[in-house]
């Protein structure tokens, strides 16, 4: 039994022992069903390293273990090396040095924060100021705003507006405005012309349960998500998108703000490419597969 095996094992009887089942995993963590068979049998290549971590340390989380001892017994056996009952305590050991060592930290920083508001709140010189400001602010509101209110506003009588008005050159406003918003819709309309030429495909995917995606758009760049239940994701292209699909049965697309015919299975591992035709289906060799 490899190390990874022995690792895959213990978790499987940690999760029997408190009587949890396949089952239950799923509905605590979201992780398909099958993720979770191909774990407890050692088998850790199924997808990038980064999100089998992610899925180990849920699976942790959900039967009562610290995520980071898991994930650091995980590295262990990773590097071929069977975790004996001296490595667990070494393990576990350091995992409480460094909660502790937070916990320090953290007491400090708390400590350190009511010191420096206590100091801040007896010191002379703020209140001193603060009372010089409240001086200087009434004396400028005496000298001046109120001087200033208090001048005597005189009226103008309503026959000498009237002769002003009928004096008044008028100008020729709305040819001006009609100017400026023949500029502004020539400039949205460029805008929106050159928003077409950039990309020509919006693919928004909605996921229906927790999906692994890997993504290549226009041949050039490449990226792996996953998407946990109602969650979308959008991706732009100008020609095409190469999609590698983790659970066919959780997804559906939606091209250019039109849902498209996509059908799958729970658990299933499809390729698909998606240009303006619409959605094809291609064969490729997952990591499951090989």
């Amino acid at each position: 039994m490899s190390a990874l095996e022995k690792f895959a094992e213990e978790l499987k009887e940690k999760r029997a022992t408190l009587g949890i089942s396949i089952k239950d995993i799923y509905e605590i963590t979201r992780i398909d069903k099958n993720y979770l068979e191909e774990m407890e049998k050692g088998n850790f290549e199924i997808m990038p390293d980064v999100y089998m971590r992610a899925f180990i340390r849920k699976y942790a989380d959900a039967v009562e273990c610290n995520p980071e001892e898991i994930i650091k017994k995980y590295e262990v056996a990773r590097s071929g090396k069977i975790i004996s009952d001296k490595l667990k305590i070494d393990i576990e050991k350091t995992s409480e040095e460094k909660s502790d060592h937070e916990n320090i930290k953290t007491f400090e920083d708390e400590e350190s924060k009511k010191a420096h508001i206590s100091k801040k709140n007896y010191n002379p010189f703020l209140i001193i100021g603060f009372i010089v400001a409240v001086v200087l602010i009434g004396y400028f509101y005496f000298a001046f705003v109120y001087s200033v209110s208090n001048e005597i506003i005189v009226e103008k009588k309503v026959e000498d507006i009237l002769t002003e008005r009928k004096t008044e050159v008028k100008t020729p406003r709305f040819e001006e405005k009609k100017n400026k918003q023949t500029v502004n819709t020539s400039n949205i309309a460029t805008t929106e012309v050159s928003i077409l030429k950039t990309d020509s495909l919006s693919l928004k995917i909605n996921a229906l349960d927790t999906v692994w995606f890997r993504t290549k758009t226009d041949n050039t760049k490449n990226d792996e998500f996953i998407l946990y239940p109602n969650r979308s994701k959008t991706l732009v292209a100008k020609s095409k998108i190469d999609i590698l699909i983790g659970n066919t049965g959780g997804v559906e697309f939606i091209l250019n703000g039109k849902k498209m015919e996509f059908t799958g299975k729970k658990g299933e591992i499809r390729n698909v490419i998606v240009d303006s035709d619409g959605i094809q289906y291609t064969k490729m060799k997952t990591q499951l597969e090989k």
